[in-house]
C-alpha cells in the first residue's frame, strides 16, 4: 500500500503566524480553556519541553517571556478541513488524523498523473505555503509519518533505505500509541524503534498485548493498517463581509435572513431540509465566534429557519464585533415536507405547535405561557388565576 502522509507540524502557531507575522520569530504558547483550567494547545518550535495538554500555568513558570494566545479551535478545524477538501481533489482515498496531519492513497495514481513527481507537487500545493508543508511517502502509514518528519519543509521526502532501516533511529516517542507506553519502554531501557525490532515479538506481546504485537510489526516495517477515506460531509455555506466591523444585533440579523434566503434558494437546496445551523464570524484578535443551531422538525422555509436563529441570538452578547458571518445548513434531509391540512383553524393550530417547539429547542425550555382560572371567585387575586406552559 502506497502511502502519502502530509504534515503541518506546530498547526495552531503556523495559524496564529500567518494571521499575525510579529508571532513569527517569537516563543509562543497557545491555550484553551477546559472547563476552569487553561491548558496548552501548541507552542511555536523554538520553545522546546512544553508539550500539548500542559497546564498553561506549568508552561509559563518555565517559559515566562512566551507571548500567550488563545486557541480559535473553529478556524483551525475550518483551515483543516479545507485542506482534506483539496486533497481530495486528487485522490480519493484521504484519512484525517490529527490538525495539520493527512493519509493519502497513492495506488494507481501515478499512471493517472504521469509521474510520482507531478502527483506529489500538486499535493503540496494543495496547502498554502506558508504552513511550510512537509510530504513523506512509504509502504504504509506510520513509516510515511516518519518519512514527513525527516522532510524538509516545503518537500517531499522518501526513505532511500529499507523501512525496518529507516525506522529504526527513531525515538519510540514516535509510535502511535497511548502516550504511557513510551514511559514505560524508556524505564526499560528501549529508547528507539531499533531497540523494539531487536527484541523477538514474545515479551512485547507478554508485557503489552496486542498494542505490544503491533509495536513490534511497526519495528520491523510492517504497516498494512488499511486507509479509512474521509466521508464527505454534505452541507452548504454562504457568507456575507461586513463593510465595518458590527457589534449590532440587527445588522447581524438583517445578514442572517439574507443568508438564509441565499441558501434556501439555491436550485440544488429544492425540496431540501436542514437539521443543523452553524453560524461564525471572525472577531479581530480573538477566537472565531460560533453558534449551531439544531432545527427540529427540519427545515426547509427561510422564514421558520430565520425565526428560531433570532429566537436563540436574542440576549446573547457578542465578544466583539464582527468582522463578517457565515451561515451553514448541514445533516441535509431529502424530505418532501409535511401533508397539511385543508382546515384553516388546524393549520393555524399546527403553526403554533411547530413554533413552541422551536422555542424549546431554542430557549431550552417552554418560555410561552397562558392564564388559567383556578378561583375566579377568590378574594385574593395571586389565587384567582396562575401561568402555565402553553401546549398547543
Amino acid at each position: 500500500m502506497h502511502v502519502a502522509c502530509v504534515l503541518v507540524d506546530h498547526f495552531p502557531f503556523r495559524l496564529e503566524a500567518a494571521r499575525n507575522p510579529k508571532l513569527v520569530k517569537s516563543r509562543v504558547i497557545i491555550y484553551q480553556h477546559v472547563g476552569s483550567r487553561r491548558e496548552v494547545v501548541d507552542t511555536s518550535p523554538s520553545l522546546t519541553g512544553v508539550l500539548p495538554g500542559t497546564p498553561l500555568h506549568e508552561a509559563q513558570a518555565n517559559c515566562k517571556d512566551a507571548i500567550l494566545v488563545e486557541a480559535d479551535s473553529v478556524r483551525y478545524k475550518r483551515v483543516h478541513e479545507h485542506i482534506l477538501s483539496r486533497l481530495g481533489e486528487w485522490s480519493p482515498v484521504v484519512e484525517p488524523a490529527q490538525l495539520g496531519c493527512a493519509y493519502v492513497g497513492l495506488d494507481g495514481l501515478e499512471t493517472t498523473y504521469g509521474t510520482e513527481e507531478r502527483l506529489i507537487d500538486a499535493l503540496l500545493r494543495s496547502i498554502p505555503r506558508v504552513l511550510e508543508p512537509r510530504l513523506g511517502i512509504s509502504n504504509g502509514k506510520f513509516p510515511a509519518y516518519a518519512a514527513a518528519l525527516k522532510a524538509t519543509p516545503g518537500r517531499a521526502f522518501k526513505p532511500p533505505v529499507p523501512v525496518k532501516e529507516f525506522l529504526s533511529t527513531f525515538s519510540v516517542d514516535y509510535l502511535p500509541v497511548p502516550r504511557e507506553i513510551p514511559i514505560r519502554l524508556h524505564s526499560f531501557g528501549l529508547h528507539t524503534i531499533g531497540d523494539l525490532a531487536a527484541l523477538p515479538l514474545g515479551p512485547l506481546q507478554a508485557q503489552f498485548g496486542p498494542v505490544g504485537a503491533k509495536m513490534w510489526r511497526l519495528a520491523q516495517g510492517i504497516d498494512d493498517t488499511p486507509l479509512a477515506p474521509l466521508k464527505p460531509r454534505e452541507e452548504v455555506t454562504e457568507s456575507l463581509q461586513f463593510a465595518i466591523p458590527t457589534p449590532v444585533q440587527g445588522q447581524i440579523l438583517i445578514a442572517v435572513e439574507s443568508l438564509l434566503k441565499r441558501l434556501l434558494g439555491r436550485p440544488d437546496m429544492r425540496g431540501r431540509y436542514a437539521r443543523v445551523c452553524t453560524l461564525a464570524g471572525n472577531i479581530q484578535d480573538k477566537p472565531t465566534w460560533t453558534r449551531r443551531i439544531h432545527f427540529r422538525p427540519p427545515l426547509g422555509d427561510p422564514r421558520r429557519g430565520y425565526f428560531v436563529i433570532r429566537s436563540v441570538l436574542e440576549g446573547v452578547t457578542l465578544p466583539g464585533p464582527l468582522e463578517d458571518i457565515s451561515l451553514t445548513l448541514g445533516e441535509l434531509t431529502g424530505e418532501s415536507g409535511k401533508q397539511g391540512s385543508l382546515l384553516a383553524d388546524v393549520r393555524q393550530r399546527e403553526l403554533i405547535r411547530e413554533a413552541v417547539a422551536q422555542l424549546k429547542v431554542a430557549q431550552g425550555h417552554n418560555p410561552i405561557y397562558q392564564v388559567r382560572e383556578v378561583e375566579p371567585w377568590s378574594r385574593i387575586p395571586e389565587r384567582r388565576a396562575v401561568l402555565m406552559p402553553y401546549e398547543p
